[in-house]
């Protein structure tokens, strides 16, 4: 009996020892009195001092006989999209201080979160990868982190200047995959990551600035080293709408409503790339016609959704199909007359339709069927024209907030203003409805009624 007592009494505080402690938030988030231990064996910049003093514009990944950047990186004028500055891993502490204002909740910013730090009333921004999924876990919007850099690297990619470290590319099954075999700015293990960094103060997404920007404050900038300063600002533009379309290779072209699993021009935020893996782009205008693209990776959570206003050609109220053969007036049935070209013709709709009103704008026209460039017509009220599935975009305006973004990848090309683009975190920072108010309602695409 005393035997049982003793080993009963052993195994209780056996368990009592394996009790683990929750962490005390002193020992994750550091306070600004600590700020001065943290950065006391080095100095803390700017961000732009930072960039200023340690990037170049060659890098020191590039030797004279042997280009070891991506031949896409430069056309020889001395202007680099592509490169990296290594920087010291010994010696003084090289320190910034900013916070962060994405998320990766939404999938847009993967293993990927931006920098912003306030210096007289403006943005200075600095893109960071960490191989991390869910890296918003560990700094969430709105964390300020000191980062010790020694031992990192400072570069460009596609033109976005990165904190980073040196990653080799050579994927032979890239799409042009020849231009892009080389260095380039890669993402930051998360070990080391967290050794450098520090969370000073909780999160506060307040404390982020937004600046409301006009389109053209950015859209007619083409200068490519200035542009670095801007890409990352945190910017809100206000009385645009989606006009579904995009941009195909410097033309504007009408988003369709085909399948987006196949079709990279469906009238969502971003449809298949068909592996090439490229973020897509949807315009938005304001109400003085300017554009810029609104950009979305097609592993984003609201890849799938509609651009505001836009539609399926199968899922709408008043969709219908005529042909030429519907010229002559029914005698009996609720009907809509619509005139092309001279030519009357009458659609049949359901009775149950006439109390709720029927549209011409939402008539599919389809004479015909066996012509490609015939197929899905649809009629605006005064013309038929091709913008199945994307008529309705700017009955929906408003605002979206992002991340502004210069992206070039190709030296080849001068730059140009559909380079500029702004990258939602997710799909709530688009905030649009209709003249009378009511506010536009996200919907996913579904193949159910093809």
């Amino acid at each position: 009996m005393k035997k049982f007592i003793i080993l009963l009494f052993t195994f209780t505080l056996t368990l009592v020892a394996c009790t683990t402690k929750a962490p005390e938030p002193e020992s994750i988030f550091y306070t600004e009195a600590q700020v001065k231990d943290i950065i006391a064996d080095g100095h803390l910049y700017t961000i732009h001092e930072f960039i200023d003093k340690y990037m170049t514009e060659e890098g020191n990944y590039l030797n004279d006989s042997i280009h070891r950047y991506r031949t896409r990186a430069t056309k020889g004028d001395g202007v680099y999209l592509f490169s990296m500055d290594t920087l010291p891993s010994t010696g003084e502490g090289i320190y910034i201080r900013a916070r962060v204002e994405t998320d990766d909740e939404g999938g847009n910013f993967y293993k990927t979160f931006v920098l912003q730090q306030i210096v007289n009333g403006e943005q200075q921004n600095l893109r960071v990868g960490v191989d991390a999924g869910s890296i918003s876990g560990l700094y969430p919007r709105g964390q300020e982190l000191i980062i010790r850099c020694n031992g990192l690297a400072i570069g460009r990619y596609a033109n976005q200047i990165q904190l980073c470290t040196p990653s080799y590319n050579n994927n032979i099954y890239a799409n042009k995959e020849s231009e892009k075999v080389g260095w380039a700015p890669g993402r930051i293990d998360v070990a080391t990551f967290k050794r450098n960094s520090w969370r000073i103060g909780m999160p506060d997404e307040s404390k982020l600035q937004i600046d409301t920007i006009a389109i053209t404050d950015y859209i007619n900038k083409l200068n490519i080293v200035e542009n670095r300063k801007y890409d990352g600002r945190l910017v809100c533009v206000t009385g645009v709408h989606y006009t579904g379309q995009l941009n195909d290779n410097g033309e504007i072209k009408n988003c369709s409503f085909d399948n987006p699993e196949t079709a990279t021009d469906a009238n969502v935020f971003a449809p298949t790339t068909e592996n090439m893996n490229y973020p897509q782009s949807r315009y938005v205008k304001d109400i003085n016609g300017n554009l810029i693209l609104i950009s979305v990776s097609e592993y984003a959570k609201m890849a799938r959704f509609y651009i505001p206003g836009a539609g399926s050609a199968y899922d709408g109220k008043y969709q219908y199909t005529i042909s030429k053969n519907d010229t002559q007036q029914p005698t009996e049935g609720t009907y809509l007359p619509a005139s092309i070209n001279g030519t009357t013709y009458y659609v049949m709709v359901p009775e149950e339709r006439v109390a709720e009103g029927f549209h011409t704008d939402d008539v599919i026209f389809i004479p015909d069927a066996t012509k490609e460039e015939e197929k899905a017509l649809i009629y605006d009220g005064a013309q038929w024209v091709n913008k199945v599935g994307i008529l309705h975009c700017p009955e929906y305006s408003g605002s979206v907030k992002g991340v502004l973004s210069f992206y070039m990848d190709n030296a080849k090309y001068d730059a140009e203003s559909s380079d500029w683009a702004i990258s939602i975190c997710d799909i709530s920072d688009i905030q649009m409805k209709t003249v009378e108010g009511t506010p536009w309602n996200p919907t996913e695409y579904s193949n159910k009624n093809k």
